[in-house]
């Protein structure tokens, strides 16, 4: 009788703790290699921590200092000091109060006209005058001379308004001829030489604004 074939005869071995071929030498160890992965795999998930935290300080410092979007608050600096006002300061002018020469709003009116004085001097043919002086027009001034010479023959040889006005008679052409000026010595020159000679007869002044 035969008996089973031997375990090699027909189907292959079947695999034992050291390989279908006998046991086998444990694997070598590489104690370099081993360090070097643990030392990576430690070392990488730091330098991303640190690269991230850094990240974010950078980004964090330029959010301080950009410049604010529209729809935020205006921006200020937390550490600008406020300097403090000293005693070499001017103080800046206070809006509300005003110097009456600068203040824009302030007019002034001009000043009023001076008061006006009329006086007048009529003659007649016969020489004799009248006159006026410190009438509020000229016409009262000379219906006031007119009535005071009183003939048909007068008239107003002479108006004048704060000054003064006179007549002069001049023999060679026997003429009359009135004159003003702002004083008794004007007035009397002025009619003399409207007259182109002779004297004067009267003259009179009004009074002074």
């Amino acid at each position: 009788m035969h008996g089973p074939p031997p375990p090699w005869q027909g189907q292959p071995p079947m695999p034992g703790p050291g390989g279908p071929y006998g046991p086998m030498p444990p694997p070598r160890r590489s104690s370099g290699s081993s360090a070097l992965l643990i030392t990576l795999a430690i070392a990488v998930p730091v330098v991303l921590i640190a690269l991230v935290g850094v990240g974010v300080v950078i980004l964090t410092s330029s959010s301080h200092h950009s410049t604010p979007s529209s729809l935020g608050a205006p921006y200020s600096d937390p550490v600008t000091p406020y300097a403090a006002p000293t005693d070499s300061d001017t103080p800046a002018p206070d809006p509300t109060t005003t110097s009456p020469w600068t203040d824009p709003t302030t007019t002034y009116a001009p000043p009023p006209p001076p008061k006006m004085y009329y006086g007048a001097i009529a003659v007649a043919r016969s020489g004799k005058y009248g006159r006026s002086w410190d009438y509020g027009t000229r016409a009262a001034a000379d219906s006031k001379a007119m009535r005071e010479c009183s003939l048909s023959s007068c008239k107003v040889l002479t108006d004048f308004v704060n000054a003064c006005g006179a007549v002069a008679y001049n023999p060679s052409t026997n003429m009359y001829w009135g004159g003003h000026g702002d004083t008794k010595a004007e007035a009397t020159r002025n009619a003399i030489s409207n007259a182109g000679g002779g004297h004067w007869i009267v003259y009179q002044c009004t009074t002074r604004p």
